[in-house]
């Protein structure tokens, strides 16, 4: 089975400037960093021991913040924030 670590989309440093770029809240970065994790609200929950309504308030407020109507629009927002970045500073990822 995959460990956490194996399964991270961003690397701690390209999460945490992304984070910065964000201008996200502590708690709703562990939330989406969970989302792109591909974590459900339950597992999101379980993880950050919280309760599934607060997962939910978290994910609501996200969504409205950055104009999105699902967790797939968001994640989808936060992929394009980075691409953005990453063509800004010339990543050669980014062609």
């Amino acid at each position: 089975m995959e460990t956490v670590t194996e399964r991270r989309v961003f690397s701690q440093q390209e999460w945490s400037e992304l984070r910065r770029e964000l201008s996200l809240p502590p708690r709703q970065a562990d939330v989406v960093e969970q989302l792109l994790q591909g974590h459900s609200d339950k597992q999101i929950a379980r993880e950050l021991n919280m309760s599934v309504p607060t997962v939910r308030t978290h994910l609501c407020r996200l969504f409205a913040r950055f104009g999105v109507e699902d967790r797939c629009e968001l994640i989808v927002h936060v992929y394009s924030c980075f691409r953005e970045k990453c063509h800004a500073c010339g990543c050669p990822r980014v062609s």
